[in-house]
């Protein structure tokens, strides 16, 4: 039986995978996001944390973005 983290992480891992950063930032009435040769700035890669090869035993995902910026959300439980 799968812990909530877990569920919860591989949900976060299919929400980040179909993340489209750039109608992310027009409903929230932003430009969207861009490199420094001003190409979008897409989701390249998701991975949990445990598959990204990180040392913890926290779970959460890590998305790695075009222009090489990466991003970690870590799940932890406090109630």
């Amino acid at each position: 039986m799968l812990s909530y983290e877990e569920i919860l992480e591989r949900a976060l891992l299919a929400a980040a995978e179909t993340l489209d950063l750039e109608e992310a930032a027009e409903s929230a009435g932003e430009e969207p996001l861009a490199d420094s040769d001003g190409e979008p700035t897409e989701v390249r890669e998701v991975q949990s944390l445990s598959d990204a090869g990180f040392m913890t035993t926290d779970h959460g995902v890590v998305i790695r973005l075009t222009d090489g910026r990466e991003f970690t959300l870590s799940l932890k439980q406090y109630r």
